[in-house]
């Protein structure tokens, strides 16, 4: 048997500190930073990190387990925020988040799976860390980075912290690479929380684009119902945005931010819009980006990362009176009759595309890391949203582990290029095995348009729901009839129920997985290239 297992469940071997004022070359063996305290103690089956204050602002922390890994030739990470990267414009699967070889220099977030063709082992960080963590795998260790910033600097401690609890698991021979995968997501996080009933339905963001109305909505609404008519759950009807008050075009492009006190024109009333949604048999849901607001006047709750939104102004959420904002906003929208709230461009307007650069500035409340002040306010949204399923997008899936019950895995799909959908979805496919261990999981919505092909976007929807993924279309009014009027009410029907708990048969080494086996034997295969014979070369999300 092959040796590729380190047990991260001891002593690193070393440890590295990178302090605000740490010379630029401090991981050179004559510069290296050893100032600094953590305390490393395994219990229970993890490896607990507390990071003590020092007096100077900490930036990173680098642990080093040593080790024979030469046996690995494909490793697995995950990815930071949703599976997907942009170059020039596109969604490039393979980017992050995907099946590669080995190599020193790659950044693994959260966990990673190594696989040396006989077993796949698993190494990651628990859920909810309070550090931005990130593996770095060769032939003789692995190295685990925690990013302690409060933005761009340094966190300034107060008191000890526990930044992440380090897990491992070995693998076993002759047991499936999948199942392995889905374990470990079990392993860590403890207590995911998860939807009372499956969440399937429609969005109208990927036909619509923000131009809807409150009569949209009720035609939406009849046609979900019709879709609907054999499933053995309550579909929920997104309303995503297009609803609010202060939409606008502007030089920079769409502002499309708050207020969230009201609708604007098309929605004299957002309460009588979901009690209408409501009495026609569906589940009322709503979108709104909680950090993006037309104007503020007090200077200390407008976040450091200021730049890039339009003419809108982001918050800093390590703020208390942006938290308390939020939760109004949230408890009104809740008040209206809402029960499933996805919020949306958090991790955007909290750090920026751009991400955290060094040097860059920090948060109002600098002894927080970024981390815990993104879970502090994923918590406040949850809390304020009571009973209501809330679906994160654009949001930490580490982070939202636990404290959200639905979240978007992928990048976005498309109603105008099915490329775009193809590339997003294999890559949030990719993220299965978090599918009802982490959350439920969002591989976003298959979109109906005359520009993109219905049967491709049925075989995706249909995927989801045999999956027990959240399912989710975007449907152009009156677009679907006959034989695939039919269909989607099969996979709708196979939506309400939960799902046929399909797993990948052909994971390990493949990014868009084509092969599906259900729980009753069955297997379902998918045909990603269909539509172009291929890869499409050129392709943009708004064309």
């Amino acid at each position: 048997m092959k040796n590729s297992f380190i047990n991260l469940l001891r002593q690193p071997d070393s440890v590295l500190f990178q302090l605000e004022d740490s010379v630029y070359r401090f991981e050179e063996p004559a510069e290296r930073e050893t100032r600094g305290e953590i305390k490393y103690e395994v219990v229970g089956g993890e490896g607990r990190i507390t990071v003590y204050p020092m007096g100077v602002p900490i930036r990173r922390v680098k642990l080093r387990w040593r080790g024979d890994m030469s046996d690995v030739f494909l490793v697995l990470g995950d990815s930071l925020e949703r599976n997907y990267d942009i170059s020039q414009g596109n969604v490039v699967a393979g980017q992050v988040g995907m099946w590669r070889g080995v190599s020193a220099e790659m950044k693994m977030p959260w966990y990673f799976h190594a696989y040396d063709g006989e077993r796949l082992n698993s190494f990651g960080v628990k859920c909810g860390a309070d550090a931005f963590c990130h593996f770095n795998m060769d032939e003789k260790g692995i190295t685990l980075w925690l990013d302690l910033r409060s933005g761009g600097m340094g966190v300034d401690l107060k008191e000890p912290l526990l930044a992440a609890r380090v897990v491992c698991r070995e693998g076993v021979l002759g047991e499936d690479p999948y199942i392995t995968a889905r374990d470990f997501c079990r392993i860590m996080c403890e207590k995911p929380l998860l939807p009372k009933s499956p969440v399937f339905g429609v969005n109208n963001w990927y036909w619509a684009y923000g131009n809807v109305t409150h009569d949209i909505v009720m035609t939406e609404t009849d046609n979900l119902m019709d879709m609907c008519r054999d499933a053995k759950a309550t579909p929920y009807m997104i309303i995503d945005d297009g609803w609010q008050v202060n939409r606008h075009a502007t030089e920079a492009g769409n502002y499309i931010g708050g207020p969230w006190t009201s609708g604007n024109a098309g929605f004299p009333s957002m309460a009588d819009t979901a009690a209408r949604i409501k009495e026609k048999g569906a589940i009322p849901g709503i979108w709104f980006r909680p950090l993006l607001t037309d104007k503020m006047e007090k200077r200390d709750l407008i976040s450091p990362y200021q730049f890039d939104v339009k003419d809108g102004v982001a918050l800093d959420p390590s703020h208390p009176e942006t938290l308390a904002l939020v939760a109004e906003d949230v408890k009104r929208i809740r008040s209206w009759g809402y029960e499933l709230i996805k919020y949306d461009f958090s991790t955007f307007d909290i750090i920026s595309r751009n991400g955290l650069a060094d040097g860059g500035p920090h948060f109002y409340d600098r002894t927080k890391t970024s981390c815990t002040v993104i879970k502090e306010f994923y918590k406040t949204i949850a809390d304020a949203a009571g009973e209501a399923v809330v679906l994160g997008c654009n949001t930490v899936n580490h982070l939202a582990a636990g404290i959200l019950a639905a979240q978007r895995t992928g990048h976005d799909t498309s109603g105008r290029s099915y490329e775009i959908t193809r590339a997003a979805a294999t890559a949030a496919m990719i993220r299965l095995p978090q599918n009802n261990t982490f959350f439920s999981a969002d591989p976003d919505c298959a979109a109906f348009t005359a520009r993109v092909p219905i049967g491709a976007n049925l075989d995706f929807l249909e995927l989801c729901a045999i999956t027990g993924m959240t399912t989710l279309a975007s449907v152009t009014p009156g677009i679907i009839k006959g034989e695939d009027m039919k269909r989607i009410r099969r996979i709708y029907e196979i939506a309400s129920l939960g799902g046929r708990d399909a797993r990948p048969v052909n994971w390990v080494g493949h990014n868009a997985v084509t092969r599906y086996l259900c729980n009753d034997g069955e297997e379902f295969e998918i045909d990603w290239y269909k539509t172009y014979d291929g890869c499409r070369m050129i392709f943009e999300w708004m064309n």
